[in-house]
């Protein structure tokens, strides 16, 4: 016992379940042994036959009866503990009325109280009683009407006070209560808003500021306006979802956004009872408690992390979601009222939108993609995060690391915070953004960014094009030059094509979206269209300059396709292509795999071929700062990042010599001799062979005919 008024209730319960059952019922065994061990404070010690199968003597079932009357009557009930005053405090809170808040209060002492809770298992499991008879006698009440209380339509269910484990009342039934909230109730508390402010985590505040998130653009500024609205006009049915891959700042932008629009978030689901990993009925039961508890103040939101827990598999469908409150039979009407009616603004989070149905994703009111933020945006939110942790880099190297590590403001923040207290610099920086990277990216190392900066490392000069390039760059960046504009750009690897798309990007004052064949294609079926088609919203939304690299891996011949996905995965590219309103560019090493029907789609279509012999000498002038050595002019099939390939082995083996750098360039043309591959646009018409002479013709068939006979 811990206190006086603890003993009365067991007491009264007792003897509630004393005058429900029989002397010879299997409850009336348990009971009668349960007092005897003195768990309700007195001695008693019958003297009866203990291999009884079933039940107790008539005679001591009486005397039982008698003295716990006497112990009620006698006793008299002393004043409610904390854990009594909480509980009717939260069930007047959640309206409960006289019927439901007796079994509220009945069930949170069985689970605080560990010998009731073992004479109430013993009851339900060892006697086999029906949990609603069970729950009936010690609360001395009708069976029916704790069946009628527990129904799923209930408030003790609907507020998710109480779960029940199970669509009936079997052996295995049981009726569960969130230790979360035991712990609420079962403290000092200094009223109702004590105990509902513990029953939710808090998910801490955000790491970094709203102009972060300045990459989502209009989308991020409706969902504040919308939030705002719902709060001000205390909406149901608000749910806002947002999606995207790990890393993209999901949580982060769910935190900034409840602090931009003055409200207090409250995660639901985080944590279980323990602080583990909860199931799923669990976090929908968090998620009833704040949309129950919370739904009387107007500045609060929640917010439902992971909903791929939700995913059952097979992919989810409305009626295959098992609420807590129905954990044997689903309800699609539940699942509908969960989206639909919930008085709490909820965010809800995920890292993909496969496996859940339209049906289901419709009734969000709004959803929105996160995406990894563009570079002038990552830039600031380097320099304003260092500034943070104390960390002096200057805006070069903030720029430097934008580009080469394109990652989102969390994991910015968090390698920043590491490196601070490692004592490190922008080595430990780098190397700590690009593990946690690795690990959120499943193990595997992303492909870094550009290293170089578009404009210093860039000769449009060292450009040797079959098309005038500066001419190109020049009308194009003129005042109301049309934007809907495309390049192909084909030629021998270190030509310059990715080199002079981000240039003339720059030129244009756009920012750079580029991508690899790497990022685009997928594994799964449809996986490469849906891809494709977020690269050029991505694009579009951003107001960037796209780049396509290696993009005969994306326009292939259809002619050449073997697989079905092959052909559509060209038909996406194309269809984008055709109705995109922003500068792209693809470059590709081998233009003649490219399907016939993209070469139309290009504006421009662009052949590099290796550099002249007048600009051999240019480079090696740039590349090496001498004076270009005779015999260069006569090297043939070198490019830039031929240059820049011999720059990096020269420092790397300290080679200064005019002589020495020819041999090593010699090197290069020397690993590009053999038969070259025509790197332009070439004719794919097929080639007439002269007609054969009839006599020959005649001859041959002849003799093929005679070698078939023998």
């Amino acid at each position: 016992m811990t206190d006086r008024f603890e003993q009365y209730y067991l007491t009264k319960c007792a003897h509630r379940l004393a005058r429900a059952f029989t002397a010879g019922s299997a409850v009336a065994s348990r009971l009668a042994d349960w007092i005897e061990e003195g768990h309700l404070g007195f001695e008693w010690q019958p003297d009866d036959d203990h291999y009884r199968r079933h039940g107790v003597s008539m005679k001591n079932w009486v005397a039982l009866r008698k003295l716990l009357d006497s112990k009620v009557i006698k006793g008299g009930m002393p004043l409610p503990d904390q854990l009594h005053r909480n509980t009717c405090a939260l069930a007047e809170y959640a309206g409960l009325d006289a019927l439901e808040t007796r079994i509220f209060v009945l069930m949170v002492r069985v689970k605080v109280c560990a010998s009731f809770n073992e004479l109430f298992d013993d009851l339900v499991r060892r006697a086999k009683g029906r949990i609603d008879r069970v729950v009936a006698g010690m609360a001395g009440v009708g069976a029916q009407e704790v069946a009628d209380a527990l129904t799923p339509h209930g408030a003790l269910l609907q507020s998710g006070l109480v779960d029940l484990n199970a669509s009936g009342f079997g052996v295995d039934t049981d009726l569960e209560i969130s230790e979360r909230l035991l712990r609420a109730l079962n403290m000092a508390t200094g009223g109702i808003s004590d105990i509902i402010e513990r029953m939710f985590d808090d998910p801490g505040q955000p790491d970094v500021a709203w102009d972060d998130f300045a990459h989502l653009g209009a989308a991020a500024d409706f969902s504040a306006r919308l939030l705002t609205g719902a709060l001000r006009a205390g909406a149901r049915g608000v749910n806002l979802l947002f999606y995207g891959p790990p890393g993209t700042g999901k949580t982060e932008f769910c935190r900034v956004l409840a602090a931009h629009v003055g409200a207090t978030l409250h995660a639901v689901g985080e944590t279980d009872d323990s602080g583990e990993e909860p199931s799923r009925h669990e976090r929908i039961q968090q998620l009833q408690l704040g949309q129950r508890f919370l739904s009387r103040r107007h500045d609060v939101i929640l917010l439902f992390d992971e909903m791929e827990d939700l995913v059952s598999s097979p992919p989810l469908r409305l009626s295959d979601i098992r609420l807590s409150m129905l954990r044997g039979s689903a309800s699609k009407v539940h699942m509908n009222r969960l989206l639909e009616n919930n008085p709490i603004p909820t965010l809800w989070t995920c890292n993909e939108l496969d496996g859940f149905e339209p049906a289901l994703l419709r009734r969000f009111t709004f959803s929105m993609e996160m995406r990894t933020p563009a570079e002038k945006v990552r830039t600031r939110v380097w320099r304003r995060l260092a500034g943070n942790q104390g960390m002096a880099l200057d805006d070069a190297t903030c720029a430097r690391l934008a580009r080469l590590l394109p990652e989102p403001p969390a994991l910015v923040a968090n390698a920043l915070r590491a490196a601070s207290l490692g004592g490190g610099g922008v080595d430990d920086l780098t190397l700590a953004v690009r593990e946690v990277a690795k690990a959120t990216n499943g193990g595997v190392e992303r492909v870094p960014g550009e290293a170089a900066d578009d404009g210093p490392l860039f000769t449009p000069a060292l450009i040797n094009a079959d098309t005038d390039t500066m001419r190109i760059t020049s009308r194009l960046t003129r005042a109301g030059a049309s934007r809907q504009v495309s390049l192909c750009l084909s030629g021998p690897p270190g030509s310059g094509k990715s080199a002079y798309a981000r240039h003339l990007a720059h030129e244009m004052g756009l920012p750079v979206i580029q991508k690899r064949a790497s990022d685009i294609l997928s594994k799964w079926v449809g996986g490469s269209e849906q891809n494709i088609a977020a690269a050029f919203a991505e694009a579009r939304s951003e107001g960037a300059f796209l780049i396509f690299d290696e993009a005969d891996s994306l326009l292939s011949s259809r002619e050449m396709a073997e697989r079905y996905w092959e052909v559509s995965q060209v038909n996406e590219m194309l269809t984008w292509m055709e109705n995109h309103p922003l500068p792209f560019a693809c470059t590709t090493n081998m233009a003649t795999r490219l399907d016939p029907a993209s070469l139309r789609r290009f504006t421009f279509k662009i052949t590099l071929k290796p550099l002249s012999p007048a600009q051999l000498e240019q480079a090696f002038v740039q590349f090496f700062d001498q004076e270009a050595p005779s015999g260069l002019a006569r090297l043939e099939n070198l490019t830039p990042g031929d240059f820049a390939n011999v720059q990096r082995r020269a420092h790397a083996l300290g080679i200064t010599d005019t002589q020495e750098l020819l041999a090593e360039l010699k090197k290069e043309a020397r690993a590009k001799t053999g038969p070259q591959k025509a790197f332009g646009f070439q004719n794919r018409l097929p080639v007439r062979r002269p007609a054969q002479p009839i006599q020959e013709a005649s001859a041959q068939s002849t003799d093929t005919k005679a070698a078939g006979q023998s």
